[in-house]
């Protein structure tokens, strides 16, 4: 949708900041944080008088705010308003570290046993979604739209709501909506969905978590009907769609200079298949199971002993929580017994690296790999495997049946991550699929990408929003 179209200005309001300030070598440098929002986004916030309202968390954030905590983004010429909100170190602690990532984050990828209800943390959470909430109500003008992002902000839309009963308000929900039975755990579950409701839209990624919230509202003694996507409760109403988050597909495009890397990872990784595993550090991402996978892989069909390795690409995350500490010292104890029992003289079953990488240094690592093998436990979408899919011509991909992802690419071949015996057979039929038919999977999954890139959820999130106002 063409900023012509919008009446009034966009607020996009996210825990996350689309740039940050950091200090570098005695001088204030602005990053652009990685993220398909930011991406999505940023071209229809720029040049117009938008304003995005997000946590300031960069080192040299508020050395370049003015008195109102403002600056412009990227640029004078292309930029829009970037409004920070600055967190004391104990709201982050329950807000973020608490009730976002040891309650709701937990509950919604379908692991309550691992989550905190914790009453303290909770009333964090609400402290600083009403922090977010009055930012934003004291810059609304006649004729602008809120657009609130993802479980951090929950309670945000009926916060403004009360405050500006006309107020355009809708919500994206990134992350998985679970099955009433683990959401109703919640001690505070009630609270949370009418604080949702509180916006006119809710978009999330697939069909099925739509139908997730939907069988929320409905036990909460809440209406649901399904048929028109609408959910009501006393507190308010909105209307509920699934609109799956795409990418930017023209920044996945090779270059000669990605494919020189690509074959020179190739000839130093020494093997004549490469398989590839990108995640963040994360429970969810079911990396232990993998790892117990390639195992029996390699038990299974150890013809592919010295032929077939796995790279195994962790990106850092919370790493101040023990429990992620553990996750990765056993991460490590795996693949140092896998490498201990088999690897040879140059060959190494799974080459590890623990680092950040920008999304641009990842390319080469997608070109290099014939197989994409992304199994998460569960995910609200993966754009890991949607990024593969997007950098090469051929290859095949290897997908969780619990990722959104695999709603949208279903010539992938889908496993169950739990089974290793089933993921360790994926793989083999993989490594012996023809390059004809692999070119044909690809072909009609680059289409779909094409189709349903990160403009497309954009426009389609906008335009969507747009209709719900008028049949109101």
């Amino acid at each position: 949708m063409d900023q012509t179209n919008i009446d009034g200005r966009l607020i996009v309001v996210s825990n996350a900041e689309p740039f940050q300030h950091v200090f570098d070598e005695g001088e204030v440098k602005q990053e652009k944080r990685a993220g398909g929002l930011t991406t999505g986004l940023d071209p229809m916030m720029k040049n117009s008088d938008n304003l995005w309202v997000a946590w300031g968390r960069g080192e040299a954030d508020f050395e370049v705010t003015d008195d109102s905590e403002k600056v412009v983004v990227p640029d004078e010429e292309t930029g829009y308003t970037l409004k920070r909100i600055e967190l004391t170190e104990e709201e982050v602690d329950g807000f973020y570290y608490g009730f976002s990532n040891s309650s709701l984050w937990p509950i919604c990828h379908s692991f309550p046993h691992k989550a905190l209800l914790n009453k303290d943390n909770w009333k964090t959470y609400k402290k600083v979604n009403r922090k977010f909430a009055e930012n934003v109500i004291e810059e609304v003008e006649p004729g602008d739209k809120i657009w609130v992002q993802d479980y951090q902000l929950a309670l945000v839309p009926n916060m403004i709501r009360e405050e500006l009963p006309e107020a355009k308000i809708a919500l994206f929900w990134h992350i998985p909506w679970p099955p009433w039975e683990t959401f109703g755990i919640i001690p505070w579950k009630q609270e949370l969905v009418e604080g949702m409701l509180g916006a006119d839209f809710i978009g999330f990624h697939t069909s099925w978590l739509v139908h997730n919230f939907l069988d929320t509202v409905f036990k909460l003694g809440g209406a649901a009907n399904r048929g028109e996507g609408l959910a009501r409760t006393d507190s308010g109403s909105a209307i509920v769609r699934d609109i799956p988050l795409g990418i930017d597909t023209d920044f996945f495009k090779k270059t000669p200079d990605q494919a020189e890397k690509a074959e020179q990872l190739k000839e130093d990784f020494a093997c004549s298949k490469l398989i590839l595993g990108v995640d963040r550090l994360d429970y969810t991402k079911g990396i232990d199971r993998r790892m117990e996978a390639i195992s029996t892989f390699f038990e299974k069909y150890p013809q592919y002993k010295n032929k077939v390795s796995f790279v195994e690409r962790i990106s850092p995350s919370r790493s101040r929580v023990q429990e992620y500490k553990n996750m990765r010292e056993k991460i490590e104890r795996m693949i140092g017994q896998i490498n201990g029992e088999l690897r040879g003289e140059r060959w190494v079953p799974i080459r590890y690296f623990y680092q950040q990488l920008p999304q641009k240094e990842l390319i080469p690592y997608y070109l290099a790999a014939d197989i994409g093998l992304l199994t998460p436990l569960i995910d609200g979408m993966n754009l890991v495997a949607k990024e593969y899919v997007a950098t090469r011509e051929k290859g095949m991909l290897i997908l969780s049946e619990f990722a959104g992802a695999a709603e949208t690419l279903t010539e992938a071949i889908k496993v169950n991550p739990y089974n290793p015996e089933k993921v360790a057979d994926a793989l083999h039929q993989a490594i012996s699929t023809p390059e004809e038919e692999q070119r044909r999977k690809f072909a009609k999954m680059k289409n779909k990408l094409n189709q349903m890139d990160i403009h497309w959820w954009r426009d389609r999130f906008l335009d969507e929003w747009e209709l719900s106002i008028h049949s109101r």
